[in-house]
């Protein structure tokens, strides 16, 4: 599953090389930075590498809300992928259980819709993917056991 999360970075980080705007590629790169302490091996980061990757989804849900220059369908897509992602981890973290399943199915299944709709995520689209590569890991792994 860390394949398909470090696919999911190492896309981000072209699409900042390809976009080049400020607040998305802040945000991916935190994202980033969060997945490589989270996966660096000995799992001595992993605590940390995790909440540095929460505090930038949280800040994508932010970015979402108060972007000038979105419509509504992108602020929603950015708010609903991002807010998925947080409660799931919350969820996750906190040891409570039931349903958790249906959070990063909800993250997919909101991505898939800006897909089809065509929203217009291009300078967003890096951040996005991330959480999206993330979604696609925990079914997977779900779906192993």
């Amino acid at each position: 599953m860390n394949f398909i999360i470090g696919l999911g970075a190492v896309f981000a980080l072209f699409w900042i090389y390809r976009t080049r705007k400020l607040v998305p590629s802040v945000i991916s790169i935190g994202m980033i930075a969060g997945i490589a302490l989270v996966l660096l091996p000995g799992n001595k980061l992993l605590t940390a590498g995790l909440s540095i990757y929460i505090v930038f989804v949280f800040i994508a849900f932010v970015y979402g809300i108060f972007a000038k220059g979105l419509t509504k369908w992108p602020r929603l897509v950015i708010g609903i992928m991002s807010a998925s992602i947080i409660t799931y981890w919350f969820w996750k973290l906190n040891h409570l259980h039931g349903n958790e399943l249906l959070l990063p199915i909800l993250s997919l299944l909101i991505g898939a819709a800006a897909l089809i709709s065509k929203a217009k995520l291009k300078n967003e689209a890096g951040f996005l993917v991330i959480p999206a590569a993330d979604a696609v890991a925990i079914i997977a792994e779900n779906l192993m056991r």
